[in-house]
C-alpha cells in the first residue's frame, strides 16, 4: 500500500545550528541586490541573512566554501571578533564553528532519487521518507517549478480556446477521471502534477512507497519557487548548458 505523508517542509527536514536565524552579523558589504551565487542556498542566504541558508549550501556541495559570498561572510565574521562584545563575540564564534559542523555533516545523496517532475523521493536515516525538491543543482529546483508552471499555463490556454478542460487534459497528459471542478487553477495542475508523478517508472532503487497527494504537490512547488525568486538568469541558462559539468560549461 502507498503511503501518503502530510508535507514536510524544507527547512523542517534540515540541520538545526546554534544562531542560525540571527540576522545581526550579516556582511554589510552584501547589502546590495547586484549579489548573485550560482547556489540556490547561498541566495536564499543573500535574501533572507539568516546563515542557516549558507550552512545547509556547504552541507549539500563543500565547493560552496569557494563562493566569493561564503568567503566575504567567513572574513566578515573572522574580522568582527577583535571588535564585538563578549555577548556578540560568541554568537560569531559559534557562527564560524558551524561552518566547520556543516563540512562534516555532507548530504547523503545515496537515497535521494530525482524523477521527471523535479519531485524527489528521499529515505532519510532521521525521519520518515518523504517527497520534496531539490537545492542543488539549481536546475532541478527550477524544472519542478516550470513542470508545474507549464500545466497552469496550459490550462489557461485551454479556458481561453473555450474547450473542454477535462478532455483536453487527460488526453494531453494521458490521464482518467480528472476533477476540474476547482476555482483555482494551482489546484488543478495539482491534480495532473501528482498524477503524472504517481504514473512514472520508479527508479529500480528507490524502495519507497511513497504516493504523491495533489496537496503536496502544490505545497513542494510553492515551497521550491521562494527559493527561485529573483533568479529568472538561472531559469534562461540552465535550460541550455549544464553548469556543473566541464565539458558543457561555457
Amino acid at each position: 500500500m502507498s503511503k501518503i505523508l502530510e508535507y514536510l517542509d524544507f527547512q523542517s527536514v534540515q540541520n538545526q545550528y546554534e544562531y542560525q536565524d540571527e540576522t545581526s552579523f550579516f556582511p554589510p558589504t552584501l547589502e546590495t541586490e547586484s549579489c548573485f551565487s550560482r547556489h540556490l542556498l547561498v541566495n536564499r542566504f543573500l535574501q533572507t541573512k539568516m546563515p542557516k541558508f549558507l550552512y545547509w549550501s556547504i552541507e549539500a556541495d563543500p565547493n560552496v566554501l569557494m563562493d566569493p559570498f561564503c568567503m566575504e561572510t567567513i572574513s566578515y565574521w573572522t574580522d568582527s571578533l577583535n571588535e564585538s562584545n563578549k555577548e556578540n563575540k560568541e554568537a560569531i564564534k559559534k557562527s564560524l564553528l558551524n561552518i566547520g559542523i556543516a563540512l562534516s555533516k555532507p548530504r547523503n545523496l545515496s537515497k535521494s532519487f530525482h524523477y521527471e517532475t523535479g519531485y524527489v523521493h528521499y529515505l532519510s536515516e532521521k525521519t520518515e521518507p518523504y517527497i520534496s525538491f531539490e537545492v542543488h543543482p539549481p536546475r532541478r529546483c527550477f524544472r519542478l517549478v516550470e513542470s508545474f508552471e507549464r500545466v497552469v499555463s496550459k490550462i489557461k490556454q485551454i479556458e481561453i480556446l473555450g474547450m473542454d478542460l477535462k478532455v483536453e487534459l487527460e488526453n494531453k497528459y494521458s490521464l482518467v477521471d480528472l476533477n476540474v471542478n476547482f476555482s483555482d487553477k494551482n489546484h488543478v495542475a495539482a491534480q495532473v502534477i501528482s498524477r503524472t508523478h504517481n504514473n512514472l517508472q520508479k527508479n529500480k532503487n528507490d524502495k519507497s512507497d511513497l504516493f504523491l497527494t495533489p496537496h503536496i504537490a502544490e505545497e513542494i512547488y510553492k515551497d521550491a519557487k521562494v527559493f527561485c525568486r529573483g533568479l529568472k538568469y538561472i531559469v534562461d541558462t540552465f535550460q541550455i548548458v549544464d553548469y556543473w559539468s566541464p565539458d558543457k560549461k561555457r
